[in-house]
């Protein structure tokens, strides 16, 4: 299904019934990695799963005039308010979880927040991020014949295994390659909300999860520790010997926090 809207047709789909989330996920991937990451928790719940491919990934399009963070907000915005209501989870991976802060101002009344290796800290300079680090590495991975793939496995992964590189190649390598990557470059270039947002964070009164990986030298934990001290109901996990690549790297450790935030949403009014 698209949502067109400001220049963008937006490329959703919806799965379940119940209380509706809204799944955001990070620059150059598309919502293939949510749903195979999450769907085996999601699909147990009385959850109304709304996945989307923001503008300019995956099968949506996108107004190159209009990329940029406030702009994305405003867009998701709508088409969250179309299909979700007033009260929608918040669901956001990597600069996802960014763009769900920003939308946590729209929707005031949010049933609940999940973040997995969130951006909170836009400017990659003031960033408190680890030293790299290998935490696993086989030997001999089975690469594809696109050097664009290792080059872009190399860069990310801290667990270097088959395993992960399957996953990998299963669904982020597709939605890089396929990207729109002059809009990517566009909203890079205009990557911070310049409308405030921190308030509607202090204010939010429902529950919220945080997980990240302990060596994702992208994103990094700490700026995401700032946030457990201003949501009211925050839970926050850091997962060892992972790292921006986490729902893939540690998929069950993953799913037990999405589970826990699960069990909790499904405990609230």
């Amino acid at each position: 299904m698209r949502f067109p809207i400001d220049g963008h047709e937006i490329d959703y789909e919806v799965r379940g019934e119940g209380r509706p989330v809204v799944m955001l996920h990070g620059l150059t991937v598309d919502r293939r990695v949510l749903e195979e990451t999450c769907e085996p928790v999601l699909a147990s719940a009385d959850l109304r799963r709304i996945y989307l491919d923001l503008p300019g990934h995956g099968a949506s399009t996108g107004n190159r005039e209009r990329a940029s963070a406030d702009n994305l907000v405003a867009a998701l915005a709508a088409l969250t308010r179309e299909l979700a209501g007033e009260q929608p989870c918040l669901f956001g991976y990597s600069y996802g979880g960014y763009l769900a802060q920003g939308l946590l101002r729209e929707f005031p009344h949010a049933s609940g927040l999940f973040l997995a290796c969130p951006v909170v800290e836009p400017d990659f300079a003031k960033r408190t991020v680890p030293l790299r680090h290998i935490a696993a590495e086989e030997p001999d991975l089975p690469f594809s014949s696109d050097p664009r793939e290792r080059d872009a496995f190399d860069e990310i992964a801290v667990r270097r295994t088959r395993e992960v590189l399957a996953g990998f190649q299963k669904v982020v390598h597709p939605a890089n390659i396929s990207a729109d990557l002059e809009f990517v470059a566009q909203t890079r270039g205009r990557y911070v909300m310049a409308r405030p947002y921190l308030q509607a964070l202090v204010e939010f009164e429902g529950p919220a999860s945080i997980v990240c990986g302990r060596h994702d030298h992208w994103a990094g934990f700490e700026d995401a520790a700032r946030l457990v001290r201003v949501l009211r109901r925050a839970d926050f996990a850091v997962v060892a010997d992972c790292g921006h690549l986490l729902p893939l790297e540690a998929p069950d450790r993953f799913r037990r926090a999405l589970r826990e935030f699960v069990d909790r949403l499904g405990q609230t009014a």
